[in-house]
């Protein structure tokens, strides 16, 4: 799971997005925070399912958008 921090020098569009594994083990969700407050629920929601997002079959899914392979595995 990480925190990444968005800061394009604009106070408005400075944020946080929080990216963690899918329950499907084929990706990353990633979602972007509107506060501390919600951070604080998503992260309590993650909790049921050891940190993970729930995989949501809509489109566009965990595996289209960040793929989980081995270190040093090339492929896109």
């Amino acid at each position: 799971m990480w925190l990444h921090h968005t800061d394009d020098g604009d106070q408005e569009r400075e944020g946080h997005t929080l990216i963690a594994a899918c329950t499907c083990g084929n990706g990353y969700v990633d979602t972007v925070l509107e506060g501390e407050r919600y951070l604080l629920q998503i992260l309590t929601e993650l909790r049921a399912t050891s940190g993970r997002f729930l995989h949501n079959s809509g489109w566009p899914d965990c595996d289209s958008q960040r793929r989980l392979r081995a270190w040093g595995d090339t492929r896109p």
